[in-house]
């Protein structure tokens, strides 16, 4: 499948291992870094919805070749780039190519089970698509901190965009499954419709909640574990190795959803992963050091099976007319809760690393703690 193969491309980027210290190189601090997030989370808030409107009227599969081009562009420029300026301008191509792809993927995905009468196999076949993006990961993190110890960092960004050279010519070959056209087919004076449709079924509401939360909160231990592992004093050498692990470690949380379903609802799982979450960042935040590093793998192996217990979830109930842009519309409700949880993060940065990381964490025990009551009520009702 062309898709698991544009997967492993798509991740075998050498360049993440060493992102924040290369950044940091070029004189990129810990406040621009979470700036530069923030821009990057804005411009997907503005970006996610028409992109799946275009997705559900369109070609899915032309939606995910601009959107692999456009992060293939976002690396040449971050090569090139010795200022913030340099670093925003491919933040907003990382952006928009986040965009573009964004709900388009996973619709074309269960389309294409849909039509090969499989569709019951689509949180089986997530997880093996996320396993295959973790190997390759898991392969760029050794060689990319093995080669950061002997050559320039520039090095790994070049083989990344080697690599997403190769992701883009792949999605090329994508077919787009068969589409009814009907009049149930979404209108720009519709672009509201996957809001409307969460926000009207109760139970989905919630379990939205809680993954665009957690699944937040834990974007700022991918974004910032390397400069938590600088700060604890951890060599260089160990990077690759903690990289690998924190990415191995999520495989069997991919691959177990399946089985995870068969004793609790999704809804369960993921209250459950949330508040094992909440507790990791605020450890995270009140006894750093190397215990903090086993925290953070920890909290790697709950993280894993949220999105394929949620996608499962949202795409065995949503209408196909509308199933790029409810997720769009998913995708930017997060990153528009990363984008508050990003000035809170960067408040607690400007005391210390390890302040951020608390203030995330207590942040994500009340939110944990209100949908509880919130879906206590529902089930009293």
């Amino acid at each position: 499948m062309l898709l698991g193969w544009m997967r492993w491309f798509d991740a075998l980027i050498p360049a993440y291992t060493i992102e924040r210290l290369f950044w940091e190189s070029r004189t990129i601090t810990i406040q621009e870094v979470v700036y530069l997030e923030m821009l990057y989370a804005v411009l997907v808030v503005i970006l996610e919805v028409p992109t799946g409107v275009l997705a559900d009227r369109f070609e899915r599969r032309r939606l995910l070749q601009i959107g692999t081009a456009l992060e293939w562009g976002s690396f040449v420029v971050l090569l090139m780039s010795f200022s913030f300026g340099g670093f925003a301008i491919a933040i907003v191509l990382s952006g928009m190519g986040a965009a573009f792809r964004s709900g388009a993927e996973n619709a074309l995905l269960y389309e294409t089970l849909e039509q090969d009468g499989k569709k019951e196999t689509f949180e089986r076949t997530v997880g093996r698509l996320n396993v295959i993006g973790i190997v390759a990961a898991v392969l760029a993190a050794i060689s990319g901190s093995l080669l950061a110890t002997r050559f320039p960092f520039e090095l790994n960004y070049m083989l990344s965009i080697v690599s997403l050279s190769i992701a883009t010519a792949c999605s090329v070959g994508l077919v787009e499954p068969r589409r009814v056209a009907s009049d149930e087919r979404l209108t720009w004076a519709d672009i509201g419709a996957g809001f409307r449709f969460i926000r009207q079924h109760r139970q989905l509401f919630i379990l939205t909640s809680l993954f665009i939360v957690t699944i937040g909160a834990f974007n700022f231990i991918d974004e910032f574990w390397q400069l938590y592992a600088r700060d604890i004093e951890l060599p260089i050498y160990w990077f690759g190795m903690m990289s690998t692990i924190l990415l191995l470690i999520q495989i069997p949380g991919q691959l177990i959803v399946p089985t995870l379903l068969r004793f609790a609802p999704a809804e369960r799982w993921l209250h459950w992963i949330g508040w094992g979450i909440s507790i990791g960042f605020v450890m995270l935040g009140l006894f750093p050091g190397l215990n903090g590093l086993v925290v953070m793998v920890g909290m790697a192996c709950l993280i894993s099976a949220i999105e394929p217990l949620y996608l499962g979830a949202l795409h065995h109930h949503v209408p196909s007319a509308i199933r790029a842009t409810t997720e769009s519309s998913v995708s930017m409700l997060l990153h528009g809760g990363i984008i508050l949880l990003g000035l809170l993060f960067a408040i607690g940065a400007g005391v210390t690393l390890f302040t951020a990381f608390l203030f995330i964490g207590i942040t994500v025990c009340v939110h944990q703690w209100i949908v509880t009551v919130m879906a206590t009520k529902e089930d009293a009702s």
